[in-house]
């Protein structure tokens, strides 16, 4: 039992820290966000429930100019927290051109809760969407090739492409790594096939320039 003797009072010295200093920060896009179609509706839920406005783009955009985000590491919590399974991610934003189907959503960041909507959508924030695991499939392989199918491509694309059996044996002879693992040795080739699905480990949320309409 906690008991308090008032008769021996106690002077607490506490610093006082009245400024924030970021360890890291985030230029906003000029546009705002777009989210691919298949992520739109439930991120779009998420986002109402914070008061950030949204809509849905109406007609695809081929080839559209924006920023993707690239994941070079992901770090899964080794526990889960309030039911969820908290992830790190490191990589950076590229400029890049890619298809936005209809149904895709647009989040301009032209609004009162911009910082709301950045704390929520900028994978390096600590309370970002993806940091709480919403978009974590996206992060996980689904298909992969036989070995003894990427041993036939292999050889075949070694026997087509003098590039590429010139980087496979720059990469065996310095990285001895590389060179003992039978299958990274075959993954090299796996992606660089048309079967291998180029959206692993892309985050889906691409940041915009422009608004879109």
């Amino acid at each position: 039992m906690t008991r308090y003797d008032p008769a021996t009072p106690q002077i607490w010295r506490v610093p006082l820290h009245d400024e924030v200093k970021p360890t890291v920060t985030v230029d906003a896009p000029r546009g705002g966000y777009i989210v691919p179609a298949g992520y739109a509706a439930r991120v779009a839920e998420k986002l109402a429930l914070h008061g950030i406005e949204s809509r849905s783009i109406g007609a695809p955009l081929p080839r559209a100019a924006v920023q993707t985000y690239r994941a070079t590491q992901i770090t899964l919590a080794s526990s889960t927290f309030e039911g969820r399974t908290p992830v790190t991610l490191a990589g950076e934003w590229r400029d890049e051109a890619r298809d936005v189907p209809a149904g895709s959503l647009f989040v301009p960041i032209a609004q009162p809760r911009a910082r709301v909507l950045m704390t929520l959508l900028e994978p390096g924030s600590a309370d970002a969407l993806v940091a709480w695991g919403f978009f974590t499939a996206a992060f996980e392989r689904k298909e992969y090739m036989e070995a003894y199918v990427a041993e036939d491509v292999a050889a075949d694309m070694l026997a087509k492409d003098p590039a590429l059996r010139a980087a496979f044996e720059k990469r065996v002879a310095e990285d001895p790594a590389f060179a003992g693992s039978p299958s990274a040795r075959l993954d090299f080739f796996y992606q660089r096939h048309p079967a291998w699905d180029e959206r692993h480990n892309l985050y889906p949320v691409y940041r915009t320039a422009t608004v879109v309409p």
